[in-house]
């Protein structure tokens, strides 16, 4: 699960519509309310998510053998911090490969592969952008030790008064009704 996640996390920016063809952003801005899934809320939370997973593993990478944490330690943060959002990790990569196979089926192989190419370099470039931030304002040692810190405080679980909690206790509720019944 953690490479699909991972995987996810590389395909989803902030706002699909930079990355989409002209026809699949016509698709995004149907309402839920018609069955389409791929909403510019939705797009936006899933954009918001995938930069914090890709930033999750950035400071992962960057992190080991800084100041007092250790690789278990961040390991540890990681884990708790994918369980904790696990049902909410799962619906963001089904939310990103379903969004992929829409832009494929509307635009063909090329649109998606572009899509998935965009979005993969802007959630780059916008976790790169908040790991500078916090290595230049705090240095790395310190920047890291706050990070694992809040991260497994629980501060960036999505809960009650996560910026996109709203929309991702909906896209949760519309998969759980919009799955296939075992």
């Amino acid at each position: 699960m953690k490479k699909a996640l991972l995987i996810a996390a590389l395909c989803l920016p902030m706002s699909i519509a930079i990355a989409a063809p002209k026809n699949a952003s016509k698709a995004s801005s149907v309402s839920s309310d018609s069955g389409n899934p791929f909403t510019p809320e939705r797009n936006k939370a899933a954009g918001n998510l995938s930069t914090t997973i890709v930033t999750n593993n950035k400071m992962a990478n960057g992190c080991k053998g800084k100041g007092e944490l250790t690789e278990d330690n961040i390991k540890q943060s990681l884990n708790t911090w994918q369980n904790k959002n696990k049902q909410y990790l799962m619906v963001h990569y089904d939310y990103v490969n379903g969004y992929l196979g829409a832009v494929k089926q509307v635009g063909g192989d090329d649109a998606a592969k572009k899509a998935l190419a965009d979005m993969t370099k802007f959630n780059n470039e916008q976790a790169n952008s908040m790991v500078k931030t916090m290595i230049e304002k705090d240095g790395a040692e310190l920047a890291c030790k706050k990070y694992f810190t809040i991260l497994s405080s629980g501060a960036m679980d999505i809960k009650e008064g996560y910026p996109d909690f709203k929309v991702w206790k909906g896209m949760v509720e519309f998969s759980k009704k919009n799955s296939p019944k075992q």
